[in-house]
């Protein structure tokens, strides 16, 4: 898989900003669909696993693109992107640091762990009510690892990634609850650790809200 990612190393964003950095590039970029995941003409929301991705990595802002398609608009932002606004604050962009690589991803027999780095927002509606139900710490991590194996599913199903039927996705999990906000809204995300047989290149995310930043995973060495 390729994969772009792109510092801006003299920047220092909040994890709360991350959604007005993406709308600011998305503004700037818009006749880019793969940016904001609307449809430039129609402006109805695209759905499908987003391959450009805003993030903070260690404090420092970063975009993250996947697929030879969106990588290639790196280009262009690399060249245009001298300066972002937050808030109404214009803060110029001084130092940009582009790594392109061809990293691996999908099914493996190997067992790798990884830390979240953000908070990961895996429960859909009706795995949410299930495990606010459960008061029994084994069930609802069983029902996390159910949530996360089909993270990894569907992410991969969308690029064009299938498994075969005696290829199965084991997982072990080990999560905190932690508080999120996301679009003005308070909901249960997750901090921690887990393991997989997955191959999972560094900082993209799983889960809901993945292009703003949540859900970001790097592998524990």
């Amino acid at each position: 898989m390729r994969k772009a990612t792109l510092l801006l190393n003299n920047i220092s964003l909040k994890s709360s900003q991350i959604h007005k950095f993406r709308g600011f590039i998305g503004r700037l970029f818009q006749e880019h669909d793969l940016i904001h995941n609307h449809d430039p003409e129609t402006g109805r929301v695209i759905y499908r696993y987003p391959l450009i991705q805003f993030k903070l990595i260690r404090r420092t802002p970063a975009i993250i693109a996947v697929t030879d398609r969106a990588v290639k608009l790196f280009s262009e932002i690399f060249l245009k992107l001298d300066s972002i606004r937050i808030d109404d604050v214009r803060i110029p962009v001084f130092e940009k640091d582009l790594q392109v690589e061809d990293a691996e991803f999908g099914y493996t027999e190997e067992t790798f762990m990884y830390e979240f780095i953000s908070s990961w927002i895996g429960l859909n509606q009706k795995n949410y009510g299930r495990y606010m139900k459960s008061s029994d710490t084994e069930e609802r991590n069983r029902i996390l690892k159910r949530a996360l194996i089909g993270n990894l599913l569907s992410m991969s199903k969308y690029f064009d990634h299938w498994l075969d039927r005696e290829q199965k996705i084991r997982a072990e999990i080990r999560v905190k609850e932690r508080q999120v906000n996301l679009k003005g809204k308070s909901m249960i995300g997750f901090s921690g650790v887990f393991k997989a047989n997955f191959l999972i290149p560094d900082h993209l995310g799983i889960g809901k809200s993945v292009s703003r930043g949540f859900g970001a995973v790097e592998r524990v060495v």
